[in-house]
């Protein structure tokens, strides 16, 4: 009322001015009215109580600010208070916008003394010059090498820092709000380009865990989309799937701007920031993952971190503290959702997960959602999954976990032990061979009698060194014989000693436990043994179960949503121990386990195996590595595991999308060229077969060129 009664006593004399007919009138009234201007009598309105002035000052704009703290110490101090910067929050009044901070601009940042080591050397200045002379020119050489180093060390982008091998931009945005700096935004972006030649998955294992954890589950190696939920998404196919991709790492705000955890100012700045100029055109797709500690406080953060490291809290403040955890990963979620960004589905497996959510660009054209509008969204939850066993189910778990790891040890150390004996005998036979040739071919000559050109001495020092070296082959081999016999025995022992000994003592464990009233199926002891694939125990513990409980055993969800059939299928086979996963999966279904049961991430056994076998090669692809010696067993492998897990039911939408493009395609998994598609390596039979002759062709002449030089040698 006040405001109000000042403003009409203003116009109310800008009036009177106007009806003034003679100058010196109008003077008089202007005067008058610049004596009102400058003495009004606020005693009133800044006596009022705070929270009716809060109320009334936070519809003023921001630039308004600096006159409301000139006015009087009441406005000052009310303008300056949290609780007026919360009200403006709250309320909807609070002015936020973005910056985004070029290259140069982090550098400067970075480095706000500027270069180091630069000093004036010989030569830069005459040796007369004045110290203004000085200073000018070590101001143009700190400038020279500040400009050196923004390029060398890749911050000459306008989208920030630039890695100068993958070419992804490091971003960072500026949150200002009523013009206060109050936070910033973290992103990195992906140039994937739309030839898919990019080598989408380096890249984002160069840069960060997160981001390569994203990468791997969202795209394949040269960033083409694998999920459905975000394909369904795009108005034209395949947009997403090229271009730009971005990625929100962190979200940093002041907490007085994030009053009883509003959403308001996050959600605005996260728009503006996806909004800005120099990003326009230069992403196709966004993601994010909820992030706690976007709106928990420093003191909770702390008090976290000591839970965390044992450093205080009782049971209920630990309980206390998770929950808090959790609702601040949901406001953020709340968050991303108010901006626009939606739920990937395929992401969602258990509880108390962090969300993923992504956004397209056309996401970001509508207005931003209240919070009673995002509170009606649904979010994909996981299913309710099996509790973590306890009691004497829980020591059966415990008992049978303790007994696999060590059986595996076991047969990975007899495995390992047979195939290094396997190669000593190969390599060793192939040698004594040679050299039972070599001294065979000797002793002939030394049959034919001397030749007359060699001396009776010289004839009797060549008799004895082949003696010598017979006798030196037949202790060799002996050798060898006895180091083989010695690795057959050590193989021998643990096979008939230790592993019989570590499976009595695991039934009489697990047999008492049951005794004591220990269920098999609700302690997932079945699961556990698939996992590591003990074919030495999954028969035990299937006659421990009752028959009516037998199926579900077989074929139900452990803790994580897996089935036996998934456990055995989410590790990664090796060449060297395929047979293994092929024995237990064929002895699980012969037992009466069921193919068509899905995980809890909605895929089947054999959508698991997909999922398993791609991983590895993303891997492999990623640091150069071979999958194996022999592609062509690779496949032989994985059509038997594709045969073996095939559902009866028909497969899901996921088993389908996890497909191995390698294996299913017939391509070469060793000639999978980083960041280059599966048809670039992929060769007709015809065009297999040309190769194939034209490896031949070198290796022969590779031959005959090791033949000259043997023959070279022996003479």
């Amino acid at each position: 009322a006040a405001y109000k009664g000042e403003r009409v006593a203003k116009t109310a004399a800008i009036i009177s001015m106007d009806d003034c007919s003679d100058e010196s009138s109008k003077k008089a009234a202007e005067q008058q009215t610049e004596l009102h201007q400058n003495h009004h009598d606020y005693g009133g309105f800044a006596s009022l109580p705070t929270d009716v002035l809060i109320s009334i000052l936070c519809r003023s704009p921001a630039s308004d600010h600096t006159s409301l703290r000139d006015t009087c110490k009441a406005f000052r101090t009310t303008v300056d208070s949290a609780a007026y910067k919360g009200e403006r929050v709250t309320s909807g009044w609070a002015e936020v916008s973005t910056y985004l901070l070029s290259g140069s601009e982090l550098y400067d940042r970075e480095n706000p003394n500027g270069p180091e080591d630069v000093s004036l050397s010989d030569g830069d200045v005459d040796d007369d010059a004045t110290e203004e002379e000085r200073a000018a020119a070590l101001q143009w050489k700190i400038a020279e090498k500040r400009l050196s180093e923004i390029i060398e060390y890749g911050y000459s982008s306008e989208l920030g820092y630039m890695d100068q091998d993958y070419w992804y931009n490091d971003i960072t945005v500026e949150i200002k709000v009523d013009g206060e700096r109050c936070g910033s935004i973290d992103l990195v972006l992906l140039p994937r380009g739309v030839y898919h030649s990019y080598p989408f998955h380096d890249a984002a294992d160069v840069h960060s865990s997160e981001l390569q954890m994203v990468g791997v589950r969202l795209c394949d190696s040269v960033g083409r989309l694998k999920v459905r939920s975000i394909k369904n998404a795009e108005l034209i196919s395949g947009e997403a799937g090229k271009g730009g991709f971005l990625h929100i790492k962190t979200v940093r705000i002041n907490e007085a701007y994030q009053p009883m955890d509003c959403t308001n100012i996050v959600s605005e700045a996260v728009r503006s920031a996806l909004s800005e100029p120099k990003l326009d055109g230069k992403w196709t797709l966004v993601t994010a993952i909820s992030d706690y500690q976007v709106y928990m406080t420093k003191k909770e953060m702390e008090f976290k971190r000591k839970i965390r490291y044992g450093e205080g809290g009782n049971a209920e403040e630990k309980e206390r503290a998770d929950k808090r955890f959790w609702e601040c990963a949901l406001l953020d979620t709340k968050t991303l959702l108010r901006v626009g960004f939606k739920q990937i589905a395929e992401t969602v497996s258990q509880k108390q997960n962090p969300y993923w959510l992504f956004a397209l660009p056309s996401f970001l054209k509508d207005p931003i959602k209240s919070f009673k509008e995002v509170n009606q969204i649904s979010l994909i939850e996981p299913p309710d999954l099996p509790p973590e066993p306890i009691g004497v189910d829980g020591e059966i778990l415990q008992a049978t976990s303790d007994y696999c790891i060590a059986m595996r040890q076991i047969l990975d150390m007899v495995r390992t032990m047979k195939l290094d004996l396997d190669k000593t005998e190969q390599n060793s036979s192939s040698d004594l061979a040679e050299m039972e040739r070599q001294f065979a071919e000797a002793r002939t000559s030394i049959e034919e009698g001397k030749p007359d050109t060699l001396s009776d001495e010289r004839w009797e020092e060549i008799v004895a060194q082949v003696e010598r070296g017979e006798e030196m082959l037949r202790t060799h081999r002996a050798t060898i014989e006895e180091m083989v016999q010695s690795q057959r025995d050590k193989i021998r022992n643990k096979i008939d000693v230790a592993m019989p000994h570590a499976v009595e003592e695991f039934q009489k464990v697990v047999t008492a436990l049951v005794k004591k009233g220990g269920s098999i199926r609700k302690s997932h002891a079945i699961h556990c043994c698939s996992r590591f694939r003990i074919t030495q125990h999954i028969d035990f513990l299937i006659d421990l179960v009752p028959p009516e409980e037998r199926a579900q055993a077989l074929s139900s969800w452990d803790t994580f949503g897996l089935t036996p059939l998934h456990c055995v299928v989410i590790d990664t086979p090796v060449l060297s121990n395929r047979d293994e996963y092929l024995e237990f999966v064929e002895r699980l279904l012969g037992l009466g386990a069921d193919a068509n049961v899905k995980s809890a991430k909605g895929v089947t056994p054999i959508g698991q195996y997909r999922l398993t076998i791609s991983e590895k090669f993303d891997y492999n692809n990623i640091f150069g590595m071979q999958i194996g010696d022999e592609p062509a067993e690779w496949r032989l492998f994985h059509r038997k595991m594709e045969g073996l897990l095939r559902p009866y039911r028909g497969e899901t939408d996921a088993d389908v999308e996890a497909k191995c493009a390698v294996l299913d395609n017939d391509v070469d998994p060793n000639l999978m060229e980083q960041g280059g598609d599966v048809e670039d390596v992929w060769m007709d039979d015809d065009e297999g077969e040309d190769a194939d002759a034209d490896n031949e062709d070198v290796d022969m002449e590779g031959d005959e060129e090791s033949d000259n030089e043997d023959d070279e040698e022996e003479e």
